[in-house]
């Protein structure tokens, strides 16, 4: 062996030795060698003078011992198809059987796809179209499943499956709806309490859009009974909230009584505003929230601005329970201050 021959062949024994999962492709792509020119046994022996164990046999199986290989995995695999098992098994079945339908009756499995080899293109068709006709909402894949035929292969497309059926197309779009309320109806039928808010995020939908009655179109559906007495108690919930809002807003407007005049619940040109505090020849425009849990956001700070501008002043005060971190404004030549109700002491400091 000349000394070039046996640099490379060093070369390569270090790279198996660094990567003990080294294979032809990978050898040849790093190093740009063909091994088996310079080892006689091939990769078997590369890896046997590098001294690591072979992470598969290098031995080439025969024709018999290949088609052993196809046969136990279908029996362990009897609905596999060719692409799969070819797949899994890393062997080509065109090389070892005639057709996938000789490597299954080896395997004394019967092949699942014979069947549908057994009927004709118009038995196929005629099948298709009764599908249509019982159920117009089917899908291709769905079609595909219950007829075991692809419609595309039998007809030029879905208008010509409907048209031979004799109904009306539905739209892809209608048969993304129905599969929306089916998971709707299943959902109402397993929480019979559920709110429409519940749902729509459960089902990632908006029951208002796809049922013509709505929440109550929904439970219609699903033949349960709609828990009025829960839309009862959530009424009364809503009363509640409104008058603990309206108490609130009423103590703000005492308490700011104090330092000028209150006019409360003054229309401007894009709402109402709460109050607007007059106080030496000035206007400020006050928003009250009597929010519990929800916090203070931007479009609420962006709302009584709309209200500063339409009053022609400059000040805006919002005035809630727990005020978030960033609690001042400056928009444009308008400021928007966030007082706690414990802090409206500031308005002083802040006038």
């Amino acid at each position: 062996m000349n000394s070039k021959n046996l640099e490379v062949r060093k070369k390569v024994i270090r790279y198996i030795r660094k990567n003990p999962k080294a294979t032809y492709k990978s050898i040849r792509e790093h190093l740009k060698v063909h091994p088996e020119r310079i080892f006689k046994n091939g990769m078997a022996q590369a890896f046997n003078e590098a001294g690591i164990k072979p992470p598969r046999t290098f031995k080439r199986k025969t024709r018999k011992e290949r088609q052993k290989i196809i046969i136990n995995f279908i029996k362990k695999n009897p609905k596999a198809g060719r692409h799969t098992i070819s797949k899994v098994v890393k062997i080509n079945i065109s090389n070892v059987f005639k057709s996938i339908k000789e490597a299954y009756r080896e395997a004394g499995i019967e092949y699942p796809r014979e069947k549908s080899y057994d009927r004709s293109p118009e038995e196929k068709r005629k099948k298709i179209i009764e599908l249509i006709k019982k159920n117009p909402y089917l899908t291709v894949p769905e079609i595909t499943i219950k007829s075991r035929a692809h419609p595309y292969r039998l007809f030029k497309g879905l208008d010509e499956i409907y048209k031979k059926a004799g109904v009306k197309k539905i739209g892809e779009g209608e048969k993304i709806k129905n599969r929306k309320r089916k998971d709707v109806i299943n959902f109402i039928k397993k929480n019979c309490l559920a709110t429409q808010r519940e749902i729509n995020k459960a089902c990632n939908t908006h029951v208002q859009t796809i049922f013509k009655k709505g929440i109550f179109g929904a439970y219609e559906k699903a033949n349960i009974k709609y828990p009025f007495k829960r839309l009862k108690l959530y009424g009364t919930t809503l009363k509640e909230i409104k008058k603990r809002a309206k108490d609130f807003e009423d103590k703000i407007a005492v308490i700011l009584s104090g330092y000028g005049k209150v006019n409360q619940l003054v229309k401007t040109k894009r709402g109402v505003a709460d109050i607007i505090l007059e106080r030496k020849s000035r206007k400020i425009i006050v928003e009250i929230k009597d929010y519990q849990k929800k916090d203070i956001s931007i479009s609420q700070v962006k709302q009584l601005n709309k209200y500063v501008e339409d009053c022609n002043t400059d000040i805006g005060l919002l005035i809630c329970h727990k005020k978030p971190k960033k609690d001042k404004f400056l928009i444009g030549k308008n400021k928007i201050f966030i007082l706690e109700k414990q802090n409206l002491d500031k308005i002083n400091k802040i006038i």
